[in-house]
């Protein structure tokens, strides 16, 4: 395949991050679903993982991304009711508010100050950024400019808002140095919170251009403030005044602290707030995810094309060749195993064949040696009541597709592909989807042109390659990531184990719940795993309030059941205790082991995977030999 289509491939695909696209992320937007929802003077709180497009979507309201979106027409964008101010928590700087010996509440302060004096700025930016546009703009008044100065304690002989915007910038750099070196007898004079920010946003929207509408605070990465400083927005958001509104983006279990300065209120939905939690949306409307996706996929992946016509055909969809359940069976070679041998040297002899598809008849062998039956006695059942085998079939014969090459050494032991699969494996994560296609995609070039659909093969080595990044990955995405990825491995090789050696009668066991005394050390553990994206967490009871451990079942993020070889559907669950979470990251092949004994799996073979990360190694994309 010629490099400038490669090349293009990473252009359009290969930046999964919007901070990685800058400027192209809004040639490139797709509106979510749940989009104009956000478009109301309401506090919002947009909640999901990484990479589930929060980044992207607070930036899209952002007024560079309104701009951008509607093709640089200025006269489109006045038509807005809202003006998004785009505002991201950097850890470097939110977490220099601690420690010299200073108290909770003076800390509290002057993080307020700080960020009265970040949100100005970038008000006052805008502005400079639509005077720029249209020349002809009203400007802030001389007795504006200063009203807003004096509130943020700094100097108040300023004549126009270029010099404030400068004072006020200038002013930041000098409370950063102070903040690095404060202590008790240096605390700086600090505005009050909030107050700066509701002057600004009044008198703004004053000029004749911007009358009738409200600002977005729009504020990223919630989760990066400290409980202090999250308290301390929640309290704006609990008083938000007409001129403005705050919408945040916050990964799960990152919203830590919802309480207010004043200790009897705190921020509660629909109340105070409205919520979309962005899996949750998706995962309870499996069409919007797909459509969404499909929209984003099909707009990048049209710009390989040179041919308009096959442009404009290309979909997704049919562009990700799938594969039957029965056509996969007898690719990964059904009829080379001695369970399908055994059942047509029985067949043989019968006076007619059945007319069932190869993995039927393996099935049959398969439970009359599970359940101790002759395959002759399994047929004769068959034969006199059909409908309940067709039914066991339908039940059973995805999993057996684990069980057909146990104990073989082939590049692909079961395959993942097809957009439908894909979709599950993503889990309503946008990134996870891009890096799937982006990687199939690039596996497919090497061999064939664009024109043409993706195999199976380039699909599950995709599927494969990004389960292990992840995983590789997860080591350094928090503090306990090392913990988190030991547990990864433990489980998964458990849940590998059990699709290829676990009793047919349990099909697909890839969750679990958690049952006795649960420690706050692996309470942490499990809420870091499903921010990190390590585990899905499921309610078990939608009226349990959602407070406890046992509240929730989990499931490993089925992103990595391609790279251990397990089914990604969420289908049935195995019970834990606390000393197994702990063992799978302390002692992982003796706890591995032990589990896989009380699942009655014989764990004779050496147990790998969960004691070191094996990455997958194999970097070409070759097709199997067929024959």
């Amino acid at each position: 395949m010629e490099d400038n289509i490669k090349g293009k491939l990473e252009e359009v695909f290969g930046s999964y991050k919007a901070e990685w696209l800058k400027k192209d992320i809004f040639k490139f937007f797709t509106e979510p679903s749940y989009f104009p929802m956000l478009k109301g003077n309401y506090p919002w709180v947009l909640q999901g993982g990484r990479g589930t497009g929060k980044t992207t979507v607070l930036r899209g309201l952002s007024y560079v991304g309104q701009y951008e979106i509607m093709h640089s027409d200025i006269s489109a964008f006045d038509e807005n009711t809202f003006i998004g101010i785009y505002y991201r928590a950097n850890t470097n700087h939110v977490r220099a508010f601690d420690g010299n010996g200073i108290d909770k509440k003076t800390w509290q302060g002057m993080f307020e100050h700080y960020f009265n004096l970040v949100i100005c700025w970038e008000i006052l930016n805008f502005l400079k950024w639509h005077h720029n546009i249209q020349s002809d703009d009203e400007t802030l008044s001389v007795e504006a400019c200063r009203k807003i100065a004096t509130s943020l304690v700094l100097e108040n002989d300023v004549t126009d808002y270029h010099q404030l915007l400068h004072i006020v910038e200038n002013a930041i750099y000098q409370f950063q140095i102070k903040v690095n070196n404060v202590n008790k007898e240096t605390i700086p004079h600090l505005s009050m919170a909030g107050v700066p920010i509701e002057i600004i946003t009044k008198e703004t929207l004053q000029l004749s251009q911007f009358k009738g509408k409200t600002y977005y605070l729009l504020i990223d990465e919630y989760e990066n403030f400290t409980d202090e400083q999250q308290e301390c927005v929640n309290t704006l958001i609990k008083h938000v005044p007409d001129s403005y509104t705050i919408k945040i983006g916050v990964r799960d279990m990152g919203w830590r602290n919802k309480s207010t300065h004043n200790e009897l209120e705190s921020l509660n939905e629909p109340a105070d707030y409205r919520l979309t939690n962005i899996e949750k949306e998706f995962n309870e409307h499996e069409s919007k995810f797909e459509d969404f996706a499909t929209n984003v996929c099909n707009l990048r992946l049209k710009q390989l094309f040179v041919d308009e016509t096959e442009k404009q055909d290309f979909n997704i969809q049919n562009a990700l060749n799938s594969i039957s359940i029965e056509d996969e069976a007898f690719k990964l070679k059904v009829t080379d195993t001695d369970m399908y041998n055994a059942f047509t040297e029985v067949e043989n002899s019968m006076s007619e064949p059945l007319n069932l598809s190869p993995l039927y008849k393996y099935m049959i062998a398969y439970w009359a040696e599970s359940h101790d039956m002759s395959i002759d006695m399994a047929i004769k059942d068959y034969l006199t009541d059909s409908r309940k085998w067709d039914t066991r079939y339908s039940n059973y014969n995805y999993s057996l597709l684990f069980k057909i090459n146990r104990g073989k050494f082939r590049q692909y032991q079961k395959y993942y592909a097809g957009w439908k699969t894909f979709l599950k494996l993503a889990d309503g994560n946008i990134r996870y989807l891009m890096e799937l296609v982006y990687q199939a995609y690039s596996a497919h070039l090497d061999i064939d042109t664009i024109n043409n659909p993706v195999s199976i093969e380039a699909q599950t080595f995709a599927a494969k390659r990004v389960g292990s990044k992840n995983l590789a990955e997860l080591e350094g995405s928090c503090q306990i990531g090392w913990q988190l990825t030991k547990l990864v491995q433990s489980l998964g090789t458990i849940f590998e184990r059990l699709a290829k050696d676990g009793d047919i009668n349990a099909p697909e066991v890839d969750q679990f719940d958690l049952e006795g005394e649960i420690s706050d050390e692996v309470k942490r553990l499990l809420d870091l795993g499903v921010m990190n994206l390590a585990l899905v967490r499921m309610a078990t009871n939608k009226m349990s309030g959602l407070k406890a451990v046992k509240d929730f079942q989990y499931q490993l993020h089925p992103i990595f059941a391609p790279y251990f070889g397990y089914s990604f559907r969420k289908k049935r669950k195995m019970t834990l205790k606390e000393s197994d979470i702990l063992g799978c990251i302390q002692t992982p092949n003796d706890t591995v082991a032990e589990i896989l004994k009380r699942r009655k799996v014989n764990v004779e073979e050496e147990i790998r995977g969960a004691g070191q990360l094996t990455l997958f190694d194999n970097e070409n994309f070759i097709i199997e030999d067929e024959n």
